[in-house]
């Protein structure tokens, strides 16, 4: 059987590739992913721990099926406000200057 340290460093390491994906890029696509990676890295920690654990062992999995929920409704309204954002200023990328004062959506 896999050591829970094993879980645990994978998980460590998916969360900081998804804070370095949100935090170095200023794609909103790639920011999305870097989130999507990040809570991908926590399901696996809680997993890892609920297996362990034989006290959580069906509050994590209950607790991951929460989470999955939760994630898939942050994506489509990720997806929505991108898909806004897009149509209304013409690119995805954050590093953008955007002028507010000829702006007749406002």
């Amino acid at each position: 059987m896999i050591p829970l340290s094993w879980y645990l460093a994978v998980s460590f390491i998916l969360i900081g590739l998804g804070v370095y994906g949100m935090m170095v890029k200023r794609n909103l696509i790639r920011i999305l992913i870097g989130a999507e990676i990040m809570g991908n890295g926590v399901n696996i920690a809680l997993v890892a721990v609920s297996i362990y654990s034989p006290v959580f062992s069906f509050v994590g999995q209950g607790l991951i099926i929460l989470v999955i929920s939760v994630a898939a409704a942050h994506t489509a309204l990720a997806m929505v406000l991108m898909l806004i954002y897009n149509r209304r200023y013409n690119t995805v990328d954050l590093g953008t200057p955007i002028s507010l004062e000829d702006d007749e959506h406002v």
